[in-house]
């Protein structure tokens, strides 16, 4: 899975852990949610240090790239390589089918777009 991959879908993460869910699933996803927080932390900060290294800038100093210039260009380039780095995360030991399953009748649902975020995280089938 790319760090790309788990950037994005955090917004995503945060909505399902605010979801009441059967303990065992809730749990799960809380530990799961974890693993994702950290990695998204560390590809935040490579993305802050790529911004402060961009513009020549440090902690405390504002820092803005201008869409349309060298800098911006150099900045997308460095961050799509941070981005498309392979990320040790495991899937999460549960399938989607179970957590949406576990979702139905629930009034704070998931929209397509974070299902779509979502399901790259989750194994393809539930093991008996």
């Amino acid at each position: 899975m790319k760090l790309g991959q788990i950037f994005q879908s955090i917004e995503s993460w945060r909505k399902l852990s605010a979801i009441n869910l059967r303990p065992k699933i809730a749990y799960a996803v809380l530990k799961y949610t974890k693993l994702v927080g950290a990695e998204h932390e560390i590809a935040e900060k490579q993305r802050v240090m790529l911004v402060r290294e961009v513009t020549k800038t440090v902690d405390g100093e504002d820092a803005k790239i201008e869409p349309n210039t060298p800098e911006f260009v150099e900045y997308l380039t460095k961050l799509n390589e941070v981005m498309s780095q392979e990320s040790s995360l495991p899937k999460i030991r549960l399938s989607l089918d179970e957590v949406v399953d576990a979702l139905d009748g629930k009034d704070n649902v998931l929209s397509v777009a974070d299902l779509a975020m979502l399901e790259p995280f989750f194994k393809e089938t539930v093991t008996e």
